[in-house]
Formats: structure tokens, sequence, C-alpha cells
């Protein structure tokens, strides 16, 4: 099942860190994720995706970086056992 997760604005050359949480213990088995770029020419990577277990609460995380030389809006899409 596809789905979308909110989304931003990055600067070129910068980095950010997303986290992205569920219902109940927030496992919802494998997820792919990637940023979605809005703006023409925009350039991003998705990478360092993983998982975090605090307590009995799964999260899932994934950073994405501006490669390009634009300011860049995004959202986030994804799919797998949502």
């Amino acid at each position: 099942m596809a789905w979308t997760a909110g989304g931003g604005t990055i600067a070129p050359g910068t980095t950010q860190e997303w986290t992205f949480d569920w219902g109940g213990n927030g496992d919802v088995g494998p997820q792919l994720i990637q940023a979605h770029p809005l703006n023409p020419n925009g350039l991003l990577y998705t990478f360092e995706i993983g998982e975090v277990l605090v307590g009995s609460h799964l999260s899932y995380r994934a950073r994405v970086r501006n490669a390009g030389s634009l300011t860049v809006s995004f959202n986030w899409r994804g799919g797998g056992a949502v």
C-alpha cells in the first residue's frame, strides 16, 4: 500500500533527518520511503533508512540530502505493509 507522510523544504547542500511513527507499537513491517521533490530540477537523495526500538515502540527514520543548487520543497512517499 502506498502512502505520503508530511514534507518540508530543504536548502541546497543540507541534510535533514526525519522520524515516522505509527500507532500501537509502531511496527508496520518493512517500509520503503523516498523524499519526492516538488520543484522542477530538484535533486534529493534519501539515505540511511532505518528503524529504532525505544522500549516497546518502533519508529522509522530516513535522511534526505539536497544535492542540487536550489531550495526544494518535498513530501515523503513510500509503501509497505501500512
